[in-house]
Formats: C-alpha cells, structure tokens, sequence
C-alpha cells in the first residue's frame, strides 16, 4: 500500500521590519509675555505636535470648548484640519515647538508621538477624555 505523505508547510510570517522613527522638523515659537495669541494652521491629514519648552503655554482649538494650559515638558497633538491659538500664559515668555507630520492610514501614532515620563496634559476645563481630534501624546 502506498501512502502519500505530504509535509504541513510552516505557516507564513511576514517579515518584520524595525520600526522608523518619525523624522520631524521642529519649528521654536518663541511666546513673549502679554502678546497677541498666534494662530497655527493644519491641513486635513496632517498631525499637529506640540511641545513646550520653557514657561507655561494657552492652547486652544477652534470649535472645541476646552482649553489647555501646558508646562514645559508637556505635550498635546492634534489630527487637521485644526486652527490652534497659542499664547504664553502669565507675565513670564514661553517657547513653543511645535511640528506638522503627514498622518499615514493605519499607523499608530502613540509609540511615535508618546515619551512615557511626560505628563499628560489635563484640559482646563473637565475631567474626562480628550475632544475629538486631540490625540493624547502624554
């Protein structure tokens, strides 16, 4: 009697590609005390990085209520198209950074955006989630 045996075939992997980091270029707003708010304009499919670096900075966004009020070291980001209004908060200057990356479809963002000892950022106003649009990058 014969018996054909054929072998299982090892299941496909998909080979793995180490993660690319995001290569961003960082644009510094320097925020002098009492000045006028500036305006940040994002295009639809664009994430909007934001990092303070030095005082405490307003930010807030057209069309959502809340606003939020960042120390140095924090971070916020937003998916476009989004109109942001920032502004030193109190009698001291800020510096703002702040960056504009193309959102690809499926990727995720948090890893990229994310330092884990940073501090989230809280709304000034309720406790809860974040409105839509704001992506958490704490």
């Amino acid at each position: 009697m014969n018996t054909l045996h054929t072998p299982t075939p090892p299941s496909p992997t998909l080979p793995t590609q180490p993660a690319v980091p995001l290569t961003l270029q960082w644009k510094r707003q320097p925020l002098p005390p009492l000045q006028a708010v500036q305006v940040l304009d994002f295009r639809a499919g664009d994430i909007a990085l934001l990092e303070v670096e030095q005082g405490r900075v307003w930010v807030t966004c057209d069309g959502l209520l809340e606003d939020y009020f960042l120390e140095a070291g924090q971070r916020l980001s937003f998916a476009g198209p989004v109109r942001l209004r920032v502004s030193a908060e109190g009698h001291r200057p800020a510096r703002l950074n702040w960056a504009q990356h193309r959102a690809v479809e499926g990727a995720a963002y948090s890893s990229a955006l994310a330092t884990a000892h940073q501090p989230k950022a809280a709304p000034s106003s309720t406790q809860g989630a974040l409105p839509r649009g704001a992506i958490s990058a704490a």
